[in-house]
């Protein structure tokens, strides 16, 4: 799968920052969480839209991906190899209180938190090859949810709390399907003989975001695509660029969309708008940047105090 999948495998992506610009910027400034490791080692920090310094917010000395916000944006989940093997985590937007929330022998990875608050929906090979489950944060237990010989991969909720969204590799490729939580009903919304990959839901439950290798398209790259999230229809292309995109994120208003793009052989972050207008670059400064994430608190109200957090330049980090 190229490099679109390495976050799977454990090795991942870097970053910098570009200046200020009014292009594609939510007003107020939003908060974005990402994975770098621009460090030498793979940790999770925090930027917002303005293109603020970021701070590193796990700072451990193992490999740490794939955040997820809080629906109160006052956690973070994600995932580490801290313990020896990939577990799910958890800590304070501030990056205190960090501690372990799933304890298998398997690998946990991908978290996404339910709009509720109550769930973390992940990825597990616990029966020997990745299915979706459902960890409930009131007591810890683990809820087996989807189950086929291939893999399912990569969850996100629907707003309503309803369903999920995830890409599965079940008909010897790689499409976008969507689980009923509660009745467990699945239903196929891409059916195109190459992959579709990293699905993401639109804040007002109407469309869905994905990433799709197109076997009309002149290059086999991935580009950014939506669909209708009822039944997959209209599906209609954001990107069309000769590297891939992917991993897209809406912003909490709808209006605007972070993902990940290829350049110069490494992941970098982008936004645009939600119809692909107003493209710009967010993070880029000659390493990997990958997995971007929204809060949906503003930036001036995200309890973050600056002496308890690790932040440096980024020459200084790099120099390190």
């Amino acid at each position: 799968m190229r490099i679109l999948l390495v976050w799977q495998s454990s090795v991942f992506v870097m970053l910098s920052l570009v200046p200020n610009s009014a292009v594609c910027q939510p007003h107020p400034p939003t908060p974005i969480a990402f994975a770098s490791d621009v460090s030498g080692n793979w940790e999770i920090y925090l930027t917002d839209t303005t293109g603020k310094r970021p701070v590193n917010l796990t700072n451990n000395r193992a490999a740490d991906y794939y955040p997820t916000w809080a629906p109160d944006s006052t956690r973070i989940a994600f995932f580490s190899r801290r313990d020896g093997n990939h577990e799910i985590y958890v800590m304070e937007v501030d990056g205190t209180n960090q501690r372990r929330l799933t304890h298998h022998p398997a690998t946990d990875k991908a978290p996404a938190w339910s709009p509720d608050g109550t769930r973390l929906a992940f990825t597990s090979n616990r029966k020997g090859h990745f299915d979706i489950y459902l960890l409930h944060l009131n007591n810890g237990e683990v809820e087996h949810l989807t189950e086929n010989p291939f893999e399912d991969e990569a969850p996100a909720w629907s707003p309503d709390g309803k369903t999920l969204v995830f890409h599965s590799k079940r008909k010897l490729n790689w499409d976008i399907y969507v689980v009923d939580v509660n009745s467990r009903v699945e239903q196929r919304l891409t059916h195109q003989p190459l992959m579709d990959t990293y699905p993401a839901w639109s804040p007002d439950g109407q469309q869905i975001a994905y990433a799709s290798m197109q076997a009309g398209a002149v290059l086999a790259d991935f580009d950014l695509y939506i669909m209708d999230a009822v039944d997959g229809g209209n599906k209609k292309a954001l990107t069309d660029t000769p590297t891939d995109e992917a991993v897209p994120a809406w912003a909490p208003d709808g209006d605007t969309i972070a993902f990940q793009f290829e350049k110069e052989g490494r992941w970098v972050i982008h936004l645009m708008r939600a119809d692909g207008s107003e493209r710009h670059e967010l993070i880029n400064n000659g390493a990997w940047a990958a997995q971007p994430k929204w809060s949906n608190s503003r930036s001036d109200a995200l309890p973050v105090v600056p002496s308890a957090l690790q932040i440096q330049q980024w020459g200084e980090i790099r120099a390190q």
